[in-house]
């Protein structure tokens, strides 16, 4: 998964990797754990990172671990997410741990927290996922 990952999804992040700054960590057993950084550009009125940022982080991170435990050959189409905030986020870096509850043929369901520089969980998410073979791209 970190080759994969490393070299096809993150290695030269676009879009919302990008923005997030996400990256791959490692992993042990079903449990995946990346970073992400929060800048200026995340944060709400009250000076913590807004909360939509926050979801967006851990839906793409869940959705990363996904994507790299199937080697790009299937990718989560999302059904529902459902998060919790625990406590506020400052600006900065977070981790987070995504953990594969059950991954059937059909559906994938996981759980993504993320965390402060504390180790203090901050949200946690459910995210439920109808499981999409991605086509065989020609090179």
């Amino acid at each position: 998964m970190k080759k994969f990952l490393e070299e096809k999804m993150l290695g030269n992040p676009s879009g919302i990797n990008k923005f997030l700054n996400l990256k791959y960590l490692s992993s042990k057993g079903e449990e995946h754990y990346f970073s992400v950084t929060f800048d200026e550009s995340s944060i709400n009125p009250r000076g913590f990172v807004q909360g939509g940022m926050i979801t967006a982080a851990l839906d793409q991170a869940s959705s990363m671990a996904f994507i790299g435990d199937n080697n790009g050959t299937a990718a989560p189409l999302t059904t529902d997410l459902h998060v919790l905030f625990h406590r506020s986020l400052p600006l900065g870096d977070a981790k987070i741990t995504v953990k594969f509850i059950k991954i059937g043929r059909q559906i994938a369901t996981m759980e993504a927290r993320i965390f402060d520089e504390e180790d203090k969980l901050v949200s946690s998410m459910m995210h439920t996922a109808v499981n999409f073979a991605i086509p065989k791209q020609e090179d």
